[in-house]
């Protein structure tokens, strides 16, 4: 029997909480009666009931659970928070076999919930390609297995290669890329919790970072520091309270007083105040800082067909292109 279809239903349940469980996992679980569906569910939020919670409760004759197949993307949970273990509930409902799309490599669970199982006399199976669930939470794997945020870079150049002209504080920034592009970049900031900037690019650009032109919740803004520090009419243009990281004790607010370019120092402290993603946006000098740290976890680049010859010069990223496409005016590329 292939299980591939029936994984495939718990990817698209699990994305429905896209953006919405962090600090928790993505989960879609569906349950399967003599080759048809009877009931499915997916974790929506943190603190509320999981995924495998959801399915079994959404099956209208419980009867048919000690003769059925849980699937679920990610290994049941084997611990108590606040929820009781999922690994628990499926053996009290004596469900008799089980097919994961992953292990979850959070300490509280990696193998304990399928030892459970097993130990219950569950029949454990897993997905012949692992990636696809890896991938679906791949904020989650890196916060539990890098113990940082999962950092992504985003930005747009000229065709040359530049993100923006030599200029002056009082100049207006170079507009690089279009309108879909635009719409493109806030959605990726609706789908993470922290948009990192320098003062600097803060002084100079005084930007919102807002997701204005998509539906979605503001980021918060990360406002590295320096020797620059920031202007406070330019706080006031922010769509959200700013966390300063760097040379800010005279500052007021949330705040991480350190050397701003020791990033690996100052990272992982991000997760302690709910930030698990983080979307790394300027200037030229942070992107780069964060390439030659060896910290990019995915990278979204906007090129536009204009040339400016000089200026100042976009980051090079050493992972590879995946995926390209056209967006209006401009190539779109991710890595």
């Amino acid at each position: 029997m292939s299980h591939a279809k029936f994984l495939t239903r718990c990817l698209q349940l699990a994305n429905y909480a896209k953006s919405s469980t962090a600090p928790n996992p993505m989960v879609g679980a569906v349950i399967v009666h003599k080759g048809e569906i009877i009931g499915e569910g997916y974790h929506h939020k943190a603190g509320e009931p999981h995924a495998e919670v959801m399915a079994i409760k959404s099956v209208k004759d419980p009867s048919l659970l000690v003769s059925s197949t849980l699937y679920c993307s990610l290994e049941p949970c084997a611990h108590y928070g606040k929820t009781p273990p999922c690994s628990l509930l499926i053996t009290n409902s004596r469900i008799p076999r089980v097919v994961i799309g992953c292990s979850d490599s959070n300490a509280l669970v990696n193998g304990k919930g399928i030892k459970h199982l097993e130990s219950h006399g569950v029949e454990v199976l897993f997905s012949e390609d692992p990636i696809p669930f890896r991938k679906l939470n791949q904020v989650f794997f890196c916060n539990k297995e890098h113990k940082r945020p999962f950092v992504t870079l985003k930005w747009a150049q000229t065709v040359d290669g530049f993100l923006d002209r030599n200029r002056t504080i009082n100049e207006q920034a170079s507009l690089i890329s279009g309108p879909l592009a635009a719409i493109k970049s806030h959605q990726l900031r609706s789908e993470v919790d922290g948009i990192l900037i320098s003062a600097k690019t803060l002084n100079w650009d005084r930007p919102s970072l807002s997701t204005r032109k998509y539906y979605g919740t503001n980021p918060r803004p990360i406002i590295l520091v320096n020797s620059i520090l920031p202007d406070p009419s330019a706080l006031d243009n922010l769509a959200a309270t700013p966390l300063f990281i760097g040379n800010v004790s005279k500052l007021n607010g949330d705040k991480i007083i350190c050397d701003p370019y020791e990033i690996v120092q100052w990272l992982p402290e991000l997760l302690s105040y709910g930030i698990h993603h983080i979307l790394v946006e300027g200037g030229g000098r942070v992107l780069q800082s964060f390439v030659d740290s060896g910290l990019v976890d995915q990278w979204h680049r906007f090129t536009s067909t204009d040339a400016i010859n000089e200026g100042i010069p976009a980051p090079k990223p050493y992972h590879d292109t995946q995926i390209t496409y056209e967006l209006g005016t401009d190539r779109y590329e991710r890595g």
